[in-house]
C-alpha cells in the first residue's frame, strides 16, 4: 500500500451533510419517543463531536506536511460519520418495519470497527516520512476489513426485538460461533500490532525522537483501551447487573473519545519539537484510562450480587483496588514520561527531518559530502536520538536496511570502530556541527 486514496472535497462536504442530517434525525426520533440507546443524545453528540475533531485534526495536519496522516483522519471523520448515518438508517428501517431493516442493522452494528482501525493509522500515520507506508498499516487494514464483513455476516440481533438492540450480548447471536469467536481474536491481535510496534521503536530511541514516536504510540493505544472497554461493558453488564442502555452509551462515548485522543496525539507528534509537558498528559491519560478500566472491572466484579459481600466490604475493596492501581498508574506513567523525554532538546536545537523531496539538509543546508539523500535521511533521524527501530518506523524501511544505509554512513564519514567513542554519538555530532555551520553560512 504505497498510496491513500484521498477523500475528494466533494465527498467531504457529501459525508458533512449526510452527518449533519443523521444527527438531526436521531435526535428527532428521540423526541418522538424512540428510546433507544443510539438515539440518546449523549451518545449522538459525542460521535458528531468526535467526527469534528478529526477534521479539524486533518485540516491541521496537511498544514504542518503529513498529507498521509491528514487523509488517514479525513477517512476517520468519515467513517464516524457513516455510523451515524447508519444507526439513522436502521431506527428508521426498523420502527417502519421496512425490508431493509436487517441490512440496516447488520451494517450498523459492524460499522464501529473500522474506526479502530484508522484513528491507529492515523496516529502512526504522523511520524512517518515519504509516500511508504510500514507493514502494519496494510495488515491492519486487511485483517480489520476482514472482521468487520465476517461480523456483519455472521452476527445478528436476536429476534424478536423492540428498536435496536443494546451491545448487551444477549442480544445477539452468531451463525457459526467458533468462526466468530476466532474473528474477533484475530481483530484483537492486529489492533495491538501497531501500538507494540510503536512503543518497541520509542523506548529503543533517545531524545526528541523517543517524544515524538511515544505519543504517536500512546495515539495507538486507544483503539485497544476502547476494547477493553467495550469488554468491560459485558461484564458490567453480568455479574454487575448494569443496564445495557446505559453501557451502550457509554462505548458510544469511549469512541468517539478515544477517536479525538487518537488524532490529538497525531497532531502533536506530526509537528515536532515534542514538550515534556505534552509528553506528560498524554501518557498519564493513557495510563489512567487503562487503570480506570481496571477498577471499574474489578469493582463491579466485587459488588456483583451474586458475592453477597456487605457494603461496607465492597466499598473497601473497591478503595483498596483503587489505591493499588491508581496509584500504581500514576507513579508509572510519571517514569514513562520521564523516559521518554529525558532531556528533549528545544525545538529549535532538534536537526529538522527530511524534506518532502527526499533531501535531508541541516536546516535548509547543503546535505552531509558523499552521503546519498536517503543516507543523508537516516543520519537526520539518527541525530533527534532514533534508534534503529525508530529511524526504521519514520522513514519506512526495514531495520536490516537502517543497519546497511548506518554502516555505509560510518564508512563515509570515516568512523571507524572505537572502544572509547560510540559511532553513533560521533555522526550525530557531525551533523549537528554541519547544521551549526550551514546556520552561520546563513546568517
Amino acid at each position: 500500500m504505497t498510496a491513500i486514496a484521498r477523500l475528494p472535497s466533494a465527498g467531504r462536504a457529501l459525508a458533512g451533510v449526510a452527518g449533519g442530517v443523521a444527527v438531526a434525525a436521531l435526535l428527532g426520533f428521540r423526541l418522538a419517543g424512540h428510546d433507544e440507546f443510539v438515539t440518546d443524545p449523549v451518545g449522538v453528540l459525542a460521535l458528531a463531536a468526535g467526527a469534528t475533531g478529526a477534521a479539524v485534526a486533518a485540516t491541521r495536519l496537511d498544514r504542518v506536511g503529513n498529507r498521509r496522516a491528514g487523509t488517514l483522519a479525513t477517512w476517520l471523520c468519515a467513517a464516524l460519520l457513516a455510523y451515524l448515518v447508519l444507526a439513522a438508517w436502521a431506527v428508521w428501517a426498523v420502527t417502519a418495519g421496512h425490508p431493509t431493516a436487517a441490512l440496516a442493522v447488520a451494517a450498523w452494528n459492524s460499522a464501529w470497527i473500522p474506526p479502530l482501525a484508522l484513528m491507529q493509522l492515523t496516529a502512526s500515520a504522523a511520524i512517518r516520512t515519504g509516500a511508504r507506508a510500514p507493514w502494519t498499516h496494510p495488515v491492519l487494514a486487511a485483517v480489520i476489513g476482514t472482521v468487520t464483513l465476517a461480523n456483519a455476516l455472521l452476527t445478528t440481533a436476536s429476534e424478536p426485538f423492540t428498536g435496536l438492540p443494546t451491545i448487551a450480548p444477549e442480544s445477539w447471536r452468531t451463525v457459526i460461533e467458533p468462526v466468530g469467536a476466532f474473528a474477533t481474536l484475530l481483530g484483537v491481535l492486529a489492533l495491538l500490532l501497531v501500538p507494540v510496534t510503536l512503543w518497541r521503536a520509542a523506548l529503543g530511541s533517545e531524545g526528541s525522537a523517543r517524544a515524538r514516536i511515544g505519543i504517536a504510540a500512546a495515539g495507538a493505544t486507544a483503539a485497544p483501551l476502547t476494547v477493553c472497554f467495550c469488554l468491560l461493558l459485558a461484564i458490567a453488564r453480568d455479574p454487575g447487573a448494569v443496564e445495557p442502555s446505559l453501557g451502550s452509551v457509554a462505548f458510544l462515548v469511549a469512541l468517539a473519545g478515544a477517536s479525538a485522543f487518537s488524532t490529538a496525539c497525531a497532531l502533536i507528534a506530526a509537528r515536532g519539537g515534542v514538550e515534556r509537558r505534552q509528553v506528560a498528559i498524554v501518557v498519564r491519560g493513557t495510563g489512567l484510562a487503562g487503570a480506570a478500566l481496571a477498577v471499574i472491572g474489578t469493582g463491579t466484579i466485587i459488588a456483583a450480587p451474586g458475592l453477597r459481600l456487605g457494603a461496607t466490604s465492597v466499598a473497601f475493596l473497591v478503595a483498596a483496588v483503587t489505591a493499588v492501581v491508581g496509584g500504581g498508574a500514576w507513579t508509572g506513567t510519571g517514569r514513562l514520561t520521564r523516559i521518554l523525554t529525558p532531556q528533549v532538546p528545544q525545538a529549535s536545537q532538534v536537526p529538522q527531518a527530511p524534506n518532502d523531496k527526499g533531501l535531508a539538509a541541516p536546516t535548509g543546508g547543503v546535505p552531509v559530502t558523499g552521503l546519498t539523500p536517503r543516507e543523508a535521511e537516516v543520519l537526520a533521524v539518527l541525530a533527534e536520538g532514533a534508534s534503529n527501530a525508530g529511524i526504521a518506523a519514520q522513514l519506512v524501511v526495514s531495520e536490516r536496511t537502517v543497519d546497511a544505509h548506518l554502516r555505509a554512513i560510518f564508512v563515509k564519514l570515516g568512523l571507524t570502530p572505537d572502544a572509547e567513542t560510540n559511532r553513533r554519538v560521533r555522526a550525530t555530532r557531525i551533523w549537528l556541527d554541519h547544521a551549526a555551520a550551514n546556520r552561520d553560512h546563513r546568517g
